[in-house]
């Protein structure tokens, strides 16, 4: 008798298991699927960038875009006041080496700490493993994050705004 109550047990521990099994393939299996779809959406070229690459909503009044930035102002830091006009840059890097397109005097910031590159028309971010990180609008980024005016970019004790 009790070997059999162990064998039940043993049946409904295995029941159990493989029904969790199933709900977590199933909900996997949603989620892959609805990022196919939005996938679909998006443009095929260029790696994801985690934001949103499509029209923002604007409170209600239908959809505009985001305004791509013109220009970056440092506005702390030991360079305030310093603008980079981004025409007819491709990429634009920031860092305390001499190599780099902004040079930053700050301690906190890595050799070559940042770039900025521009994709299809839109400008991206991009922390290059550096040791304090890279930070958007007060959040730390581990991929390329998609860039508009008015957003702010921390490295180190440097902050720079992107303007339109």
């Amino acid at each position: 008798m009790q070997t059999t109550l162990v064998l039940l047990a043993k049946i409904a521990l295995l029941v159990v298991l493989w029904l969790f099994v199933w709900v977590a393939v199933r909900a996997m299996r949603k989620d892959v699927n609805a990022m196919a779809a939005t996938a679909g959406a998006a443009p095929a070229s260029g790696p994801s960038t985690g934001a949103a690459t499509g029209p923002k909503p604007s409170g209600g009044r239908g959809f505009r875009r985001a305004t791509p930035p013109g220009s970056l102002t440092v506005i702390s830091g030991p360079l305030t006041g310093t603008t980079l006009n981004l025409q007819g840059y491709q990429d634009v890097t920031l860092g305390r080496s001499g190599s780099c397109t902004i040079v930053l005097e700050d301690d906190f910031a890595s050799g070559t700490h940042a770039r900025l590159f521009q994709q299809s028309g839109t400008w991206l971010l991009e922390d290059l493993d550096s040791r304090n990180g890279s930070f958007l609008n007060g959040q730390r980024i581990d991929q390329p994050e998609q860039l508009s005016a008015g957003q702010e970019i921390r490295i180190g004790q440097t902050t720079v705004r992107l303007e339109a």
